[in-house]
């Protein structure tokens, strides 16, 4: 009898104790969140002079680096020039198109489809003599397709490209087509060493003498992939007395300085601008005079 009282004074015990630590736990609550958050906000006004401080340092760092960091953006599905162009067609326009940088005519070439409908007037320009040769190949026949064999730079004459040096494994689209600079460093970004690398000299025009040669009153679409050089052939076609309608160049190759002026150039000549992933897109705006200040 005396043992079971003992357990029940004991379990009462217990019992007020585990209670009391309930209600003491439960007090001091609220005061261990205050505390937790009065440190958070101490540490964080603490640490973040030197979070910036690094911040800065890193994109000091990045600067004096040949690489950009960008935000990540979805993968365009629409290009702005399919739009353009489409639309010319279903209105049923005759449309002139100057190409720099043709290429073979079909690698990575967003307007083969609408030149082979023989509607429209192409001129395609390529100095690399590997590429031209294919150019010529594969618009054979087209009588609605000029081919001219020449560089465009400053001014009529000469100029040295640089490319890549052709072996007998190339393949029908290998990258002595595709990539042919005047700069040789262009070529060195794409991963290619000096050995592999050689410097030819090929006729230059330049782009206003060549539009006047031409005849050329118009010009719906202007049509630029230049391998480090599209931001002066854009600057070319922005002084010419007959400006595109449209210009459509990479930005992926862009000079950080030359990015913002190009940009302020073109909306200065009254042109709006959209882009995709490798290219911007230069429209003049539509019916409306625009005055370069």
């Amino acid at each position: 009898m005396g043992d079971a009282v003992e357990d029940r004074e004991v379990k009462k015990s217990v019992g007020k104790s585990q209670a009391y630590g309930k209600e003491a736990i439960g007090d001091s609550l609220p005061h261990w969140h205050l505390l937790q958050k009065k440190n958070l906000i101490e540490c964080v006004c603490y640490y973040e002079p030197m979070i910036r401080r690094i911040k800065s340092l890193v994109r000091q760092m990045v600067a004096m680096t040949p690489f950009e960091v960008r935000r990540t953006l979805p993968a365009a599905t629409l290009e702005p020039l399919h739009l353009v162009l489409d639309s010319y067609y279903a209105r049923g326009e005759e449309v002139t198109i100057l190409q720099v940088g043709a290429c073979d005519g079909i690698t990575n070439d967003p307007i083969r489809q609408y030149v082979t409908r023989g509607s429209t007037r192409a001129i395609l320009i390529e100095p690399n003599p590997f590429a031209f040769a294919r150019l010529k190949k594969n618009y054979e026949g087209l009588p609605n397709v000029t081919l001219l064999q020449t560089a465009i730079g400053d001014k009529d004459g000469e100029a040295h490209l640089y490319r890549i040096k052709k072996n007998a494994t190339d393949s029908e689209t290998d990258q002595t087509l595709q990539v042919a600079s005047f700069y040789e460093k262009h070529l060195m970004h794409h991963g290619k060493k000096s050995h592999e690398i050689e410097r030819i000299t090929v006729p230059c025009r330049s782009l206003a003498s060549l539009v006047a040669e031409l005849g050329l009153t118009k010009i719906d679409l202007l049509q630029i992939d230049a391998e480090g050089f599209d931001a002066a052939v854009v600057r070319m076609a922005l002084n010419m007395p007959v400006q595109p309608e449209c210009i459509n160049f990479e930005h992926i190759h862009l000079k950080k300085a030359d990015r913002q002026p190009l940009f302020d150039d073109l909306k200065a000549h009254g042109y709006l601008l959209g882009y995709d992933d490798w290219n911007i897109l230069a429209r003049q705006t539509p019916h409306e005079e625009t005055k370069v200040h």
